[in-house]
């Protein structure tokens, strides 16, 4: 997550001035990068639900964040570009959300060396 919004600007930089072969390669980083994450989320939310709450928990929170950030991202992504005038504005945006992510993450109690709630 660090490492993402560290590069955040000079990806979207390189997609705007570097045609089809600089979306390619910026979009394999891109994927590289989230591929840690979203990897590690379902067993991060399984440890944070007890076993009654496990499968709501995990949907309701999983859904609700998709839906509520991954809904809205589009739009403000394009108003940022118009307001600003700047093709790389997003990255803005993906900054403050991988910093906000890394943040988060240091409040999550490590439960991987002990059982699962029940």
């Amino acid at each position: 997550m660090l490492v993402m919004a560290v590069i955040s600007y000079p990806s979207f930089a390189w997609l705007a001035g570097d045609g089809w072969l600089g979306a390619i390669v910026v979009q394999f980083v891109l994927m590289v990068l989230l591929a840690v994450p979203l990897g590690a989320a379902p067993a991060m939310f399984v440890e944070l639900f007890p076993a009654r709450d496990r499968l709501s928990g995990y949907s309701v929170a999983y859904n609700l964040g998709l839906g509520g950030v991954g809904g809205v991202t589009p739009m403000c992504a394009t108003w940022l570009i118009k307001a600003s005038g700047m093709f790389a504005a997003p990255a803005g945006l993906l900054t403050a959300a991988a910093a906000l992510a890394c943040v988060t993450v240091l409040w999550i109690r490590d439960g991987s060396r002990e059982p699962l709630p029940d």
